[in-house]
């Protein structure tokens, strides 16, 4: 009975050591995975831009641009492809006469880089015979902490700030003549949020005003 018992403790004691030792090889995979923000190229900054394409809108130079989001991490390279792709395809889709610009996207760039957060706005415009559209955004939240990228749901629950308390500040915000008929495009048609240089929240949406979208920008207090 004694020596079933011993036997008994000793593989209690075996289990006990490998579930030990699993959780210290487990720790030091977590340890080596930590992210580090550090920059593809040092001799550039963390963002960057590449010239593409010069032409002329209204008899001025204008040039496109390619922004490059100089960090290693698998999340940025996947944004820094996306925006590679839409330049690419604007500049390919340009329609010119004497390299003077006939239709095709405008694009302007905004970004933000706090302690925390880095935030890029790709603004653009379809221009059409001297006509500029509505304006449009794509928007890129990127962790400085682990290098992922940032949905709206998470910077809310990162802000500790609901949907409908957002909605509210909007509303607050609204010069259009029917603020529900704005609001209400808002909830339908989405809104884009961003973290600027000192950590506030901010938020882009479009306000309808005669039928026609406003881009709008709000930082959040």
């Amino acid at each position: 009975m004694k020596k079933i018992l011993l036997i008994l403790l000793c593989l209690l004691l075996l289990v006990g050591c490998k579930k030990v030792d699993k959780v210290i090889e487990e720790d030091k995979v977590k340890q080596e995975e930590q992210f580090t923000l550090k920059k593809k190229d040092n001799n550039k900054d963390y963002v960057y831009f590449d010239d593409v394409r010069n032409v002329l809108i209204n008899d001025e130079e204008y040039i496109l641009k390619n922004l490059v989001v100089n960090i290693v991490s698998s999340d940025v390279d996947n944004v820094n492809l996306e925006i590679k792709t839409f330049i690419n395809n604007s500049s390919k889709n340009y329609v010119l006469s004497n390299n003077k610009l006939v239709n095709g996207n405008v694009v302007d760039y905004e970004y933000y880089m706090g302690e925390k957060y880095l935030s890029v706005i790709l603004k653009y415009y379809y221009y059409v015979n001297g006509v500029m559209g509505e304006d449009n955004d794509l928007v890129y939240n990127i962790s400085l902490e682990n290098g992922k990228i940032l949905s709206n749901e998470d910077l809310l629950k990162i802000y500790d700030l609901s949907e409908e308390e957002l909605f509210t500040k909007i509303e607050n915000n609204i010069d259009s003549e029917d603020v529900l008929y704005s609001l209400s495009n808002i909830k339908q048609n989405g809104y884009q949020l961003y973290v600027n240089s000192d950590g506030k929240l901010g938020v882009i949406f479009n306000e309808v005003n005669d039928d026609k979208g406003i881009r709008k920008e709000l930082i959040l207090d």
